[in-house]
């Protein structure tokens, strides 16, 4: 008691209820005082990393980690931040330098980037949202040199080409979400020393006020192999490949030379493209011409339209329900091409009901007969085959292109349409390509009531192509070839014989031009004009009958013939036909190189005949167009006592077909 009298008298004494008061005044102070100081202290440090992060040592740290990344030399002008949840940040003259062998000086320039990042989702969820990315003035230069590497390429940047395969977007949820982009005066260039492809063109969105239906657009124009090429893409914006609940829509259109493609439609995951409805478009003078854009191998057409609906799956495109319309041929059927398979590996299962025979001329360089439906290159090799007299085109028909792609594509053509002198009703092949060797098997073709068959060969691995033929055909009436013409009543008759050729080089009249082998005819019984075999005869009497009383059939023993090729030199080896009447010979070779025939057709008559020029019909000049003479300077008409021996027709057809 009397050490707290004491205290009392020492200072002021405080009850107990007061004594709380006071503590809890101090503590409050205390607190008060260090909350102050801490926000200071916040305030100070944030000021402190403002200016460390605007200042010039984290602009060469954002550099040389921008270097590190990309495998490039990166400079960033200025940084400016505004820090906040949502983070302003801008960046003033960007450059990404390119590769060594690169032509552009950078990879990528802006002029400006400004983007707000918001930081409560990327802290507590790792997600990226920006609500607003703007580029302003950005030029992107991709390049692919000749041995085919990218001035992008995982090659050229290990570290940066394994971050993004870890970081880049799967599936649309996974996109970052930006919700407002802007590109404005933006510059994108490709070049492609190989394909010769240079293309130069502006990107840009909407800025301003968004759209009802905001989008992004692409424009290019440039040139490939010489030849224009513009592309024109309108896609969903940025906000739309985030938008799981509404389709994305593409809109493309290609245009190079006179070739054009469009895809457009919708996809609901342009990542994966699944849930496409997307439908294609390629038309143009020779499918042929696709081969520098798309690097598909297409085969040589008459003017074509194909649609169809372009599905994808990894690795695997696809055309299905496709419509093809070439000449005046119509085709349907589904195409894939297999990205997985080095090279690619394309499948086509392509069916018919109304082929025109002679829209397949272009596949081997010549001109398809209907005058309405060539290209204007297909015109000139007409016209120029008129002007020299010439049959085999000499148009280089690029197999080499064969190497680029291994493929599996079969045809059947139900309905044939052809001319009159070649009567096929049918079609049917196979052909398979891999590594540059093309192979046609089974090959088989309805033709005159009978078949050929046989396999067809290509061998582009060189650069002088290798092209074989090994066909047989029987049954074929003779009759049909003569369609439309004076001689179709009366003649009739079998044909079986087979094609066994091969030659070099990149044209039909090349492969010709160096062909050797044997071509096989042979015709047992049957029956034949008797005003061909008279004309052939030159028997004048005979002729004047005909010609006054009208044809009528002469009974054939047999026809036979054996067409020997060597290195283009064509020789008739015991070529004649053997009728009631007399023998017929043909004698006498064709020269594949020039194109030009020298033969002469004889009879030797079985028969008394009143006149008879005793001479040779000859055939000589231009396979396309010969001149037919009377191998006599002055044909006097004498009587012809006959004599000529029946041909022993089973055993010369024997050893015909026997013969190697």
């Amino acid at each position: 008691m009397g050490d707290e009298r004491w205290a009392c008298r020492m200072r002021p004494c405080r009850t107990e209820p007061a004594l709380r008061i006071w503590a809890m005044r101090r503590a409050f102070k205390i607190i008060g005082w260090s909350l102050g100081v801490l926000v200071v202290l916040v305030l100070l440090a944030g000021t402190g990393v403002y200016f460390f992060v605007t200042s010039d040592y984290v602009r060469a740290q954002l550099e040389n980690r921008a270097d590190a990344f990309s495998g490039r030399k990166t400079k960033i002008g200025k940084i400016s931040v505004h820090w906040g949840w949502v983070t302003h940040i801008l960046l003033d003259d960007v450059q990404v330098s390119n590769t060594g062998w690169g032509q552009a000086p950078h990879l990528f320039t802006a002029k400006q980037i400004e983007l707000d990042i918001e930081l409560k989702p990327l802290l507590l969820h790792r997600d990226l949202v920006f609500p607003q990315l703007v580029l302003r003035q950005p030029v992107v230069a991709l390049e692919k040199n000749e041995q085919e590497q990218w001035n992008w390429s995982p090659g050229e940047s290990p570290v940066a080409s394994g971050t993004v395969n870890q970081l880049k977007p799967e599936s649309r949820d996974e996109v970052p979400l930006i919700g407002r982009l802007e590109i404005d005066d933006g510059r994108v260039s490709y070049r492609d020393a190989k394909r010769k492809l240079n293309l130069d063109g502006t990107v840009q969105t909407a800025t301003g006020q968004a759209p009802a239906e905001p989008k992004a657009e692409l424009d290019l124009k440039g040139s490939i192999e010489n030849q224009p090429l513009t592309v024109h893409f309108i896609g969903g914006s940025v906000l739309m490949l985030r938008d799981t609940d509404q389709p994305y829509p593409v809109d493309l259109k290609v245009d190079y030379g006179a070739t054009k493609l469009t895809v457009n439609g919708t996809l609901e995951d342009p990542f994966q493209f699944t849930g496409s409805n997307v439908q294609v478009a390629l038309s143009g003078p020779n499918l042929s011409d696709i081969f520098p854009l798309l690097g598909i191998p297409g085969p040589p057409t008459p003017p074509y339209r194909i649609t169809g609906k372009l599905t994808h799956e990894p690795g695997v495109w696809r055309v299905v329900d496709m419509a093809w319309h070439a000449g005046d041929s119509d085709l349907a059927g589904d195409i894939a091409i297999d990205h997985h398979a080095k090279p690619s590996f394309l499948t086509a299962h392509l069916t018919s009901d109304h082929l025109a025979f002679a829209d397949l001329a272009p596949l081997v360089g010549a001109t398809p007969g209907a005058k309405g439906n060539v290209s204007a290159e297909q015109k000139k090799t007409q016209a120029q085959l008129e002007a020299t007299g010439d049959l085999f085109p000499n148009v280089p028909l690029k197999m080499e292109r064969l190497r680029a792609m291994n493929m599996d594509v079969s045809l059947d053509a139900r309905r044939v349409v052809a001319p009159d002198y070649l009567p096929v009703t049918a079609l049917n092949f196979r052909v398979r390509v891999r590594d540059g060797q093309a192979m046609v098997d089974p090959l088989r073709m309805s033709v005159g009531g009978g078949t050929l068959a046989g396999t067809l060969a290509l061998d582009a691995r060189s650069d002088n192509p290798q092209t074989r033929a090994n066909l047989s055909y029987q049954d074929v009436d003779l009759k049909t070839f003569f369609r439309g013409s004076d001689y179709f009543d009366t003649t009739t008759g079998k044909l079986r014989g087979r094609v066994q050729l091969v030659g070099n080089g990149h044209s039909l009249a090349e492969v010709m031009g160096s062909a050797t082998g044997n071509v096989v005819v042979t015709m047992s019984g049957g029956t034949i004009s008797s005003l061909m075999v008279s004309l052939a005869g030159l028997q004048i009497a005979d002729a004047l009958v005909l010609y006054i009383t009208g044809d009528d059939q002469i009974p054939i023993r047999c026809a036979l013939g054996r067409l020997n090729f060597n290195h283009g030199q064509v020789a008739f080896d015991r070529t004649m036909m053997d009728t009631r009447k007399s023998v017929v010979h043909v004698n006498g070779e064709v020269r594949l190189k020039t194109q030009e025939v020298d033969t002469e057709v004889t009879a030797d008559t079985k028969k008394f005949d009143l006149l008879d020029l005793h001479a040779p019909v000859v055939v000589r000049g231009k396979i396309r167009s010969p001149r037919i003479t009377i191998g006599r300077l002055i044909p006097i008409p004498l009587p012809d006592f006959g004599g000529a021996d029946d041909v022993d027709c089973d055993g010369l057809t024997r050893q015909l077909l026997a013969a190697d």
